[in-house]
């Protein structure tokens, strides 16, 4: 799936806002990863995940019950800030990873939001 994404460009003052590049690569990699799941999957997310779940979110249809996890998928999210589309793919498999060990029985995905190779892999954990 493609899809084209356009913003502009920040102003000094927004960049100095967010001039903790970490936390700016990490908090933009989550918008971006949500938005993208939410357009590929029809899945919003509907809960910040607990520590050791190997996740960040918990995604759902936008009409599920928030207490209802049948329908729920965890989801763990990472930003590469530089990098080439081998360096994504590195840390999505990476992510998949840490998300397979995770202590949480709900199935599993991974996105990785490559700011530099201007693209976002997702990528579904296969339970084996």
């Amino acid at each position: 799936m493609l899809a084209i994404l356009e913003w502009v460009v920040a102003d000094e003052r927004t960049r100095h806002a967010w001039a903790n590049h970490d936390d700016a690569t990490r908090d933009g990699a989550y918008c971006l990863a949500l938005a993208a799941i939410e357009v590929a999957n029809g899945l919003v997310a509907v809960r910040r995940a607990e520590v050791g779940t190997g996740a960040d979110y918990y995604v759902a249809p936008p009409e599920t019950d928030p207490q209802d996890l049948e329908d729920w998928f965890r989801i763990e999210v990472s930003g590469v800030g530089a990098g080439d589309i081998t360096s994504v793919k590195r840390r999505l498999r990476e992510k998949l990873q840490q998300t397979s060990k995770g202590k949480s029985n709900l199935p599993a995905m991974a996105a990785v939001v490559g700011f530099g190779a201007k693209l976002i892999l997702m990528e579904r954990l296969e339970i084996s």
